[in-house]
């Protein structure tokens, strides 16, 4: 009960972050159809870390991330240029299956939340929120006290989806991002998404162990997979591009370093 006391305020905490940069809560179901994780691609390059089940005979799956549940609510509306960038968060519980020789206490479970939330905009205002994610990011840390944060650069795996020029430049964008902000950071060779490279930050806990909490991942392959698209501002039809990102990730690993960081004394 004393862990719901300090989840709920890092929640209290991170919804008045999200209401100040304009993010609006959404709530998505645990549970969704195959043919919705066949589209998104993680029936092919995840379904060793997910759950199934069946209802009326079809293959369901508990959802492992939120993206296709996003995808989804953005297709309910047609957007304009004018409505981007979009962003949604949502707290909703995840489920991975992690072999029983790699949990290890609250840092590494099999069901967790995490302060999730997809931004949907253009291919120009890529960076200006990949920016404003990290400033974010680095403030809320200080706030803990969490000084030593590492940064790495994860790039291309083996296993993907895309083009090569896909990840070429996304992964030109992340670099140039963190260069133009300062940011040390090394670069990890086949530790990206499978839809995407992303920059992940580390966090050392009391005894020097290194745990990732926050990450910020590009991906051009989810909107060509839902065929998503905004009205541009000369009329034409235009693909936006998304922008998955956690900021304390996921928050029962965030508690799990947090209480031997602050020895208990909340």
């Amino acid at each position: 009960p004393k862990g719901v006391i300090i989840i709920n305020i890092l929640k209290d905490f991170l919804r008045e972050e999200l209401q100040r940069l304009d993010y609006k809560e959404i709530m998505t179901p645990i549970i969704l159809s195959r043919t919705l994780w066949e589209q998104s691609g993680h029936w092919d390059h995840y379904k060793e870390n997910m759950y199934f089940t069946k209802v009326d005979e079809k293959d369901f799956a508990v959802k492992p991330m939120n993206c296709p549940a996003a995808a989804m609510l953005y297709l309910a509306n047609s957007h304009s240029y004018r409505e981007l960038p979009i962003r949604m968060a949502d707290f909703g519980r995840l489920h991975r299956n992690e072999r029983s020789g790699v949990t290890h206490g609250l840092n590494r479970v099999r069901s967790f939340v995490q302060d999730d939330a997809h931004i949907f905009c253009t291919f120009g205002q890529i960076s200006a929120e990949i920016k404003s994610f990290l400033q974010m990011l680095n403030e809320s840390y200080r706030v803990f006290g969490f000084e030593n944060t590492r940064f790495e650069l994860s790039l291309r795996p083996e296993k993907r989806v895309g083009s090569d020029e896909m990840w070429d430049q996304a992964e030109s964008i992340l670099t140039e991002v963190l260069d133009a902000t300062g940011h040390k950071y090394t670069a990890q060779s086949g530790e990206g998404a499978f839809y995407g490279p992303k920059i992940d930050a580390f966090v050392p806990d009391a005894i020097g162990r290194e745990w990732q909490l926050g990450t910020v991942q590009l991906d051009f392959s989810l909107p060509e997979r839902f065929d998503m698209e905004y009205t541009a501002e000369n009329g034409n039809r235009d693909r936006p591009v998304v922008i998955h990102r956690a900021m304390l990730g996921s928050l029962e690993r965030f508690l799990g370093v947090l209480i031997p960081h602050l020895s208990g004394a909340f």
